[in-house]
């Protein structure tokens, strides 16, 4: 009867591109299995890049349900999407210690707005400098280009200009040879 409180207690939901899971209530082995099987169906169907896990109502957290959040956050990055972990108690992270749980993997914080922030980048994700540079590369190398073909241009108008001048020479030429002929 207590799962299925539990169960009920555990309203999804998606804010700011993030699923939100808060665990308000102590649950059972099992309702944290149907729970695991959940946010991982909605991150699927949804398509969300970010999933936090709210534990500030837990109280207790033994091994098998703190390796099952876990758990569940390795999975959740396997399917794309990244997890923090918020409202771990000072007791409950001390528990954690001492269990030798190790998040490595997984992020943490201690309010639901410090986990929106650290998915903001995974979520949000913002265009990278190198993408900006790129863009403007082409436009900088027809600009180049234009200013290159600008400068040809006069060079091509100098050799006519070349070549007036050669020619009355020539025709100087040709005319002082017919006056020594003459």
């Amino acid at each position: 009867m207590q799962e299925e409180f539990a169960q009920a207690r555990v309203t999804m939901h998606i804010t700011h591109g993030c699923l939100v899971v808060p665990i308000q209530v102590e649950i059972s082995d099992e309702a944290m299995l149907e729970i695991q099987t959940e946010i991982l169906e909605k991150v699927s169907q949804t398509g969300v890049k970010g999933v936090i896990i709210d534990l500030a109502g837990v109280d207790i957290l033994d091994s098998f349900l703190a390796q099952a959040f876990l758990d569940t956050g390795r999975m959740i990055s396997l399917l794309g999407a990244g997890t923090v972990i918020v409202g771990l108690k000072p007791e409950l992270v001390s528990a954690l210690v001492d269990l030798g749980l190790e998040f490595k993997d997984i992020l943490t914080a201690i309010t639901v707005e410090q986990g929106f922030q650290k998915l903001r980048p995974i979520v949000e994700p913002e265009e990278k400098p190198e993408e900006i540079e790129e863009l403007q590369e082409p436009e900088e190398e027809t600009a180049k280009e234009t200013i290159g073909d600008s400068e040809e241009e006069p060079a091509e108008s100098e050799q006519p200009d070349d070549e007036a001048i050669d020619k009355p020479k020539e025709e100087s030429q040709e005319e002082s040879f017919a006056e020594d002929e003459a």
